[in-house]
């Protein structure tokens, strides 16, 4: 009895032993202040930073350098995988976090953030992830520098670039630059040595959006090839329907008025305006860009988490979006998806007025090579988000924003397309119009009515709307609206939901 009791005891001690590293991990092993007002805490694998100001006022973490004062965590050679800022933390010193070789992902939790100094993250090579903030205003000297994981960036509007903020970023592949942001010199180059000599060899990959003063003439000093901004033109270039983006409203000006970052949610906005084979979609472009920056300034969502899609094929959509980005979104069943789409849609009238999405490479006259409505939905709700809202500023009755027919042979007649049903999933959609009518333009403030007002009800809630309130604002502004307009014609928004959320939805927050 006594040598079978040994033997227990040694098997639980040894289970023990095996057991307590586990348990560790997930406990705080060391913290510290970086000055009187930020104290950082690393549990094993994320590094904490917090403002514990007794003042109430924003702190800064303090300037490092690379060699005679390092920060805390460098210095204990701590092996840190994700970086936290905290709220309340206005400005990161140089070199804080300098040849963190472990770091993978930052994550700002704030939206006080509004200076990076030099070389803050400067050789970071295994950053992956980071969601600069909108009200960011200055990223200083080689910020960046020889991070080479990062495969895109965002740059805030209003934001000043210090010179080779993301030199030698060599896997980038997108980036985006913010109309009014103002860059230094060679922020994009790959820097290399040739005979001896510092060579500094342009970024020539995709560009979403860089500012109007940057062209062919002058692109490479700021690091981007003449290639590179070529393509970006060649896109950008519209033809005169494209110029109604440029038509302005009082509402286009989203307020920065979110209270914290909601890393949680991410936003896939979709405008087609722009099509190969049927007539355009007036504003689609416009509304889409506006709705974008609400999300970012006014619900608070990271820059990185809004992808805006603007004229998408078939392949664009699905591949690259919702097969693509959509999907590689992590631990996806904790967090919270937005779908908008501004664009034509499409009747099939030889399949019982089945309803499609229409990709811009798509005729109207075949809209079964288009995207049916329901498999959309089908497909998110396999995404298994832990809610789906969709905002669909568009109708399925073949008729566009200007009363013209997308279905040949139906010019001016409005089909009834089929209503669809939401069974499974966790989703929310808010339609522009009923199955017969027109989704219309809102010529005077140059968006589509529906958007318009889902702009208006964000712009006056500050982004705390919770979604019966939004579907009520929807329903009677649009309405009365829609038959004041030139059409003067009947436009009622409507709201389907899986049946999961029948009961709640409308308390829950967009």
């Amino acid at each position: 009895m006594c040598n079978l009791m040994k033997r227990y005891s040694t098997a639980i001690f040894l289970l023990l032993i095996c057991f307590f590293p586990v348990v560790a991990q997930n406990t705080i092993l060391v913290s510290g202040k970086c000055n009187a007002d930020v104290k950082w805490t690393f549990d094993g694998f994320t590094l904490q930073l917090d403002n514990i100001s007794k003042r109430g006022l924003p702190a800064e973490i303090p300037d490092y350098d690379i060699k005679t004062y390092t920060a805390p965590w460098i210095k204990k050679k701590l092996n840190v995988k994700t970086i936290k800022i905290g709220q309340g933390i206005s400005r990161i010193g140089s070199c804080a976090f300098a040849n963190c070789k472990s770091v993978q992902e930052v994550i700002f939790e704030g939206l006080d953030l509004v200076d990076i100094a030099w070389g803050a993250f400067l050789g970071c090579t295994r950053l992956k992830t980071i969601s600069l903030p909108v009200q960011l205003e200055n990223i200083g000297k080689i910020a960046f520098a020889n991070c080479s994981q990062i495969p895109s960036i965002s740059i805030p509007d209003r934001c000043r670039v210090g010179d080779m903020a993301f030199v030698s970023c060599t896997g980038l592949q997108s980036i985006e630059i913010g109309s009014t942001t103002i860059l230094g010199n060679n922020v994009f180059a790959t820097e290399r040595k040739v005979a001896g000599e510092t060579v500094h060899n342009p970024y020539a990959r995709e560009i979403r959006r860089i500012p109007p003063y940057v062209n062919t003439g002058n692109c490479e000093g700021f690091g981007l090839s003449v290639a590179a901004v070529e393509n970006y033109q060649k896109r950008a270039k519209g033809s005169e329907a494209e110029q109604q983006d440029m038509v302005t409203s009082p509402i286009d000006e989203a307020p920065l008025v979110a209270i914290y970052s909601r890393a949680d949610t991410y936003a896939l906005i979709i405008g087609n305006q722009n099509y190969r084979f049927v007539g355009d979609v007036p504003y689609a472009l416009h509304d889409a860009r506006i709705f974008a920056q609400y999300c970012m300034r006014t619900l608070g969502l990271p820059v990185e988490n809004v992808h805006v899609v603007e004229d998408a094929t078939k392949q664009m959509l699905i591949e690259e979006e919702l097969e693509g980005w959509v999907s590689n979104i992590p631990e996806r069943e904790t967090k919270k998806l937005i779908v908008y789409y501004a664009g034509h849609g499409v009747p099939d009238v030889k399949n019982h007025n089945k309803a499609y999405i229409l990709p811009t490479d798509v005729r109207g006259t075949d809209p079964k090579r288009g995207i049916a409505i329901d498999d959309f939905y089908k497909y998110l709700n396999t995404l298994s988000f832990d809610m789906t809202t969709v905002f669909l500023d568009a109708c399925f009755s073949g008729v566009n924003r200007d009363h013209e027919g997308v279905v040949e042979g139906l010019r001016g007649v409005e089909i009834d397309a089929e209503e669809t049903s939401l069974d499974e999933g966790k989703m929310v959609v808010f339609a522009a119009a009923q199955g017969n009518e027109t989704a219309q333009a809102y010529l005077e403030e140059g968006h589509g009515l529906f958007t318009y007002y889902l702009l208006k009800a964000l712009n006056e809630s500050g982004g705390i709307l919770y979604m019966g309130d939004l579907a009520d604002y929807l329903t009677s502004q649009v309405s009365a609206t829609a038959l004041q307009l030139r059409l003067r014609k009947k436009q009622t928004p409507t709201v389907f939901t899986s049946k999961a959320l029948a009961d709640t939805w409308r308390v829950k927050r967009l």
